[in-house]
């Protein structure tokens, strides 16, 4: 999909930033779950809801992430997990590494977007 400066501009300082901002929040939850402090139906609630916004973004800007699906499948599986009570250190370890690559892979088509915002605004300017 091509983009105009106006939808890099607001995927790039809205959107995406926001996403990588609540992948570290995840991070400290799943910490937090690990140590006990956070039961596990309020990690799924907060993963659950951050792939669906993340799933809604990407879609409505024709970005497509490999990862997605790798998060998507360990949601599942956390989630029935969670369900059954045998949540394991295991599980949370790999969902971490998951949003790590997920975070990794978003941080790169951000570069992207926002290299390309640059190189617009130097061509609207001469």
């Amino acid at each position: 999909m091509v983009m105009n400066i106006n939808d890099i501009f607001d995927l790039t300082s809205t959107y995406l930033s926001v996403l990588r901002v609540e992948h570290i929040m995840l991070a400290k939850l799943i910490l937090s779950t690990v140590k006990g402090e956070v039961n596990c139906s309020r990690l799924v609630r907060v993963l659950g809801g951050h792939i669906e916004k993340e799933g809604r973004v990407l879609s409505k800007y024709g970005i497509a992430i490999n990862s997605m699906q790798a998060l998507s499948r360990l949601y599942n599986e956390y989630y029935e997990e969670c369900l059954e009570d045998k949540v394991n250190g295991r599980l949370l370890t790999e969902l971490l590494k998951v949003i790590k690559d997920h975070d990794e892979e978003l941080a790169l088509i951000m570069d992207r977007l926002i290299n390309e915002y640059f190189t617009s605004i130097i061509n609207e300017i001469h």
